[in-house]
C-alpha cells in the first residue's frame, strides 16, 4: 500500500488507497471530504496520518504488499474513527468535562510521525 505517484490531487493518498480497494480514487476523495465535514476535521487528521504513514509509490520498487503497513493504516483508522464515535456519544471527556477528541487525534498523529521517523 503506497501513495500514488500518478493519480494524485494533494498527497496521493486516495489514489494509492484506490489501487487496493474496489473504489475509484474520486469516490475516496469525496468520502474523505464528506467525512472531514461531518466529523469537524477528523477526516483531515486521518488523511494527514495516512500521508505520513504511507510511502510514496516508486516506479522502480517491487509492488508487494506490506502487512505491517496495512495493519498500521487499519489501526490509525480504528483509533481516529473510534475517538470520533466516542466524542459523539459523550464518552470521551476529561476530568473537567473537556473533550478529548483532539488530544487523541494529535497523539495519534505524533505516533505516526514518530514511527515514520524511526522507520525511515
Amino acid at each position: 500500500m503506497n501513495r500514488s505517484f500518478t493519480d494524485r490531487v494533494l498527497g496521493g493518498v486516495c489514489g494509492g488507497l484506490a489501487t487496493g480497494l474496489p473504489l475509484n480514487a474520486w469516490t475516496l476523495r469525496t468520502l474523505f471530504a464528506l467525512f472531514s465535514v461531518i466529523s469537524l476535521g477528523v477526516g483531515v487528521v486521518l488523511y494527514v496520518a495516512f500521508w505520513w504513514s504511507l510511502p510514496q509509490e516508486s516506479l522502480i520498487e517491487d509492488k508487494t504488499s506490506n502487512t505491517l503497513r496495512v495493519l498500521l493504516v487499519l489501526m490509525i483508522t480504528i483509533v481516529l474513527v473510534g475517538a470520533w464515535g466516542g466524542h459523539l456519544a459523550g464518552a470521551l471527556v476529561g476530568p473537567a468535562d473537556q473533550p478529548l477528541l483532539w488530544p487523541i487525534a494529535l497523539v495519534t498523529l505524533s505516533a505516526v510521525f514518530l514511527l515514520q521517523q524511526v522507520r525511515g
